[in-house]
């Protein structure tokens, strides 16, 4: 498809909308294991230890395999379909660990025409071709505050990894998770169910996400990740593929690393210009949710 100022605007957007489908819940509930009845004590205990040796382990494989570098910065080939939209764009993705997630678009590789930012406290979206802006706190926005997603979810999706609300240790917090063999980990949040799916060398290569929401029905998330290539001492995946099922829109977007660097040389927020124009994200995504 042709890149235009609107499509491009699009492109932007997009990303929120695909996330907003399914999110994650920001409290943390314990649920409490069920009883068997077993002949003898010892045997269910020794089961239960068995199990929760081999979750722990499991997990550690995982987290083991996760990237701890504090930055990432690559050039990017961004994808998105949608309806009989087909828009590829050139751009950048940053990313600081706990700080920002930056994904700019500059088609061939010239001007800088859009940029979306998630921080801790808001999304940032700025058309340039426009000078007009976006910026909003999670909790402002309600298809992200009645999905319960937040920067964490996110991060942990863009940074390939397990994820838990509100819990910074995961192998700490193994009872939160199912794990099947070595290659599944589930977990259920208030009405969303998780699964990571894991190679045999305990990297996740897929992550599935289902929703039940009285307003919008059932959604599902697919978040796949393949061509892992050496990052800082580590494999990350260079190619992400993200698919989003909300009732009868589907949205696919892909985001091709091409050259990762952990580097620290640049600002991790964006200042906008008093020159641009601020919008109501909300009015703007339902636009975007009646494009076809």
């Amino acid at each position: 498809m042709k890149i235009t100022k609107q499509s491009v605007w699009v492109a932007m957007l997009s990303i929120p909308l695909m996330l907003a489908g399914c999110g994650t819940s920001k409290t943390v509930t314990t649920n409490k294991p069920g009883t068997t009845t077993t002949t003898t004590a010892t045997t269910k205990e020794n089961k239960v230890d068995n199990a929760k040796a081999e979750s722990i382990a499991m997990l550690k494989k995982v987290v083991a395999n996760s990237s701890n570098a504090d930055n990432l910065v690559s050039s990017i080939d961004f994808n998105i379909k949608s309806g009989s939209r087909d828009i590829t764009v050139d751009g950048k993705i940053y990313m600081r660990r706990n700080q920002v997630i930056r994904i700019q678009l500059s088609p061939m590789g010239l001007v800088e025409v859009g940029r979306l930012e998630f921080t801790p406290d808001s999304v940032l979206i700025i058309d340039r071709l426009h000078k007009q802006f976006v910026k909003s706190g999670y909790d402002k926005v309600s298809f992200l505050k009645d999905n319960g997603i937040d920067f964490y979810a996110l991060q942990s999706l863009f940074w390939n990894q397990l994820y838990i609300p509100g819990q910074t240790d995961v192998v700490s917090a193994s009872e939160k998770y199912q794990v099947t063999g070595n290659s599944t980990i589930a977990m259920r949040q208030g009405k969303i169910n998780y699964l990571w799916t894991t190679d045999a060398q305990a990297f996740i290569n897929k992550v599935v996400a289902t929703y039940e929401s009285a307003k919008q029905g059932k959604s599902s998330l697919n978040w796949a990740y393949s061509n892992f290539k050496p990052f800082n001492g580590k494999q990350f995946p260079s190619l992400q593929n993200i698919d989003l099922s909300t009732g009868s829109r589907k949205i696919h977007v892909g985001i091709d690393l091409k050259n990762m660097k952990d580097d620290s040389k640049w600002e991790p927020f964006t200042k906008v210009s008093s020159k641009y124009k601020q919008v109501e994200l909300k009015d703007v995504m339902n636009q975007i949710m009646n494009l076809q």
